[in-house]
């Protein structure tokens, strides 16, 4: 091993007295591509170096100043070697401010502050002028009543409208100091950025394309939205992504392909090990399996196949020019995607009707956390979206519909001992009604629950649901319904719980109590 280092010393002390001696040739290739990710920005420089047979060294400029060195590929075309990457460790050349728009506009609100300040002043001094000669002079006391209503309509008049001129002059100056703070970073950023030197070796002189590829770390510079725009029906729904895109690589865009992305950029890619799982009368501080996840996957447990309608990835068509620290509102194609329609009712609960779409085909998209939706063109609120709990129908709340209505009665609430036992007994009886207005049938899925024991000596027994659908797990009984237009429908479903005389089981209301259905 000590002989193949002494062999390779002195190619080694050959390559650094030439790097010593070959002046430096700067490159500033342009920034060409822009990947915006969800934490952070990749970008893209290309351009064309030229060679001379042996060694040369390449300043490179134009980089940005917020990169992260770990990040840095360099790329040479055929006939270029690269040996080594560095920091530049000379004087950066002359700084160079980036963004004169920013510059400009600190200048104008500047401008605009000292004014305001300004006027502030002159209205404080003329408020503890007036304030000041309140005081009648001598020799004035003839005419004392005229010079009095003079003195008090001035002081009734001027003093409000001082206080509002100086609220109004407040607040705008509030408004300044915030831009003034916004603006202050974009109008500081220069040209010096971040330099390397590269060592290259060609065999012979050559022309040679240049690539730079790096991150630029950062919170949010993109952050998509998705607006979900339904028909009337329900039938026809429309996925609107879009979002606020923001220039934070430190550098200026022009004219530059743009590439967004709707995920993150991994930082840890590392795969997991099992370790053991181990099991002791202390516990220590092993990581046991907590409660039970009541996490329930929706939809046909089986799937089904569908086209990908949007990826996640989207390339801008058109050369986007932005500067540091600016900001622009994208819009990304609209998935328009076929829906199915159901109404959806929880009368314990509420006596609102709400109205949901099933959507196929969404396996596609990249969902946010939320959406806003939009029913018939009108806003109707936030829907949560969770795409890990659907398979191939995903559900969209659109809101209440007025032309269902439903209501929910107690029938029985029979209470009493077992005979020959220490149980006592409860037996309920609940009816559901519901009435269709709208002028076309409808579906509904209706839902109530019956309770469940946590408790061996607490037992409950479901009687007759009405043909409902128990999940026994849970207690929840669900109806599908299909509703002519202008029909009532009723269902009914009944439980008994037995439990020890002398314990007291919360859910169960001991008073007889028999209401009336919202309507037969």
């Amino acid at each position: 091993m000590l002989k193949r280092y002494l062999l390779l010393l002195p190619f080694v002390l050959a390559a650094a007295s030439g790097s010593a001696q070959t002046a430096k040739q700067t490159v500033r290739p342009a920034l060409t591509t822009v990947t915006v990710y969800r934490n952070g920005t990749a970008l893209e420089h290309k351009g064309q170096v030229n060679l001379v047979a042996g060694l040369n060294r390449l300043l490179v400029t134009n980089l940005s100043p917020r990169m992260a060195s770990e990040t840095l590929e360099v790329q040479l075309g055929e006939g270029g070697e690269l040996l080594s990457v560095d920091e530049d460790e000379e004087a950066p050349e002359a700084s160079k401010v980036l963004n004169q728009t920013a510059v400009d506009s600190l200048a104008r609100v500047e401008a605009e502050v000292r004014t305001i300040e300004g006027e502030l002043q002159g209205l404080q001094q003329e408020k503890a002028f007036l304030l000041a000669n309140q005081t009648l002079p001598t020799g004035t006391q003839a005419n004392w009543s005229a010079e009095v209503q003079k003195g008090a309509a001035l002081m009734r008049t001027r003093l409000p409208a001082i206080q509002t001129e100086t609220t109004r002059l407040q607040n705008r100056l509030e408004t300044l100091k915030t831009q003034t703070s916004q603006l202050q970073p974009r109008a500081s950023e220069t040209g010096s950025g971040s330099r390397r030197v590269l060592l290259v070796r060609a065999a012979r002189a050559s022309t040679v394309p240049l690539t730079v590829h790096y991150h630029v770390g950062s919170r949010s510079p993109w952050f998509p939205k998705l607006d979900i725009r339904a028909d009337a029906t329900g039938r026809e729904l429309k996925f609107v992504s879009h979002g606020l895109l923001r220039n934070q690589s430190g550098l200026p865009w022009q004219q530059v392909k743009l590439v967004l992305m709707r995920h993150n950029i991994s930082e840890n890619i590392a795969r997991p090990n099992l370790e053991p799982w181990s099991l002791d009368f202390n516990g220590g501080d092993h990581t046991g399996e907590g409660r039970v996840d009541e996490f329930v996957v929706k939809g046909t447990a089986k799937g089904r196949p569908v086209d990908v309608s949007q990826g996640t990835r989207y390339e801008v068509p058109e050369l986007v020019t932005l500067g540091i620290g600016g900001r622009r509102d994208l819009s990304l194609p609209v998935v328009p995607l076929a829906g199915r329609p159901e109404y959806l009712a929880i009368p314990r609960l509420s006596e609102n009707v709400f109205l949901q779409s099933k959507v196929a085909g969404w396996e596609g998209l990249q969902l946010p956390d939320n959406a806003s939706v939009y029913h018939e063109g009108v806003y109707v609120g936030e829907t949560e979206l969770n795409a890990r709990a659907y398979n191939d129908s995903l559900e969209v709340a659109l809101g209440h519909d007025d032309q269902l209505v439903v209501g929910r009665a107690k029938l029985e609430d029979f209470s009493g001992n077992v005979p020959l036992s220490d149980k006592r007994r409860v037996r309920l009886t609940y009816e559901l009604n519901v009435r269709n207005r709208h002028p076309e049938t409808v579906r509904l899925r209706l839902l109530d629950q019956i309770p469940i024991s946590e408790e061996k000596e607490i037992s409950v027994k479901a009687g007759d649901v009405s043909g409902a659908e128990l999940d026994a797990r849970t207690g929840k009984l669900t109806w599908v319904l299909t509703l002519a237009s202008g029909e009532n429908k009723r269902v009914r479903f009944s439980f008994q719980v037995d439990y020890p005389k002398d314990k007291t089981v919360e859910i169960i209301n001991h008073q007889v109590r028999i209401s009336s259905p919202k309507f037969r």
